[in-house]
């Protein structure tokens, strides 16, 4: 009898069971692409900040495109996530969607106490 080396144990629990629909297959390339344009994006404005040695303004500007951007790479790996696992995804979608917006309740409330003092 052959001995399975333990690490092949928790490898197999990482990796998702589910097979990608063909689908959407054809969708996961373009998906992977918004990623990509987010982190190119991201580090062309940050080197642009150094290169010009930006501040103020200007620099605030593109420090907020690139907090815009780091949100749209995390959506872009959900969106790829989602095409590659569907089923175990769309909770996890669910989820995060619910805990955003009881956070910006949160924030919206807190946000209304202080005008009103």
């Amino acid at each position: 009898m052959k001995k399975t080396p333990r690490s092949n144990y928790v490898v197999q629990s990482l990796i998702d069971d589910e097979d990608m629909s063909a689908d959407l297959a054809s969708l996961y390339p373009a998906a992977s692409k918004i990623g990509d344009a987010a982190a190119s994006f991201i580090d062309k404005a940050d080197a642009t900040i150094e290169k010009k040695d930006l501040y103020g303004t200007p620099a605030a500007v593109i420090s907020e495109c690139i907090g815009i951007c780091q949100n749209v790479v995390k959506e872009g790996a959900a969106i790829s996530r989602l095409l590659r696992n569907p089923l175990h995804c769309r909770k996890e979608l669910d989820d995060n969607k619910l805990a955003e917006s009881e956070k910006a309740e949160a924030e919206q409330a807190e946000l209304e106490e202080t005008q009103e003092d």
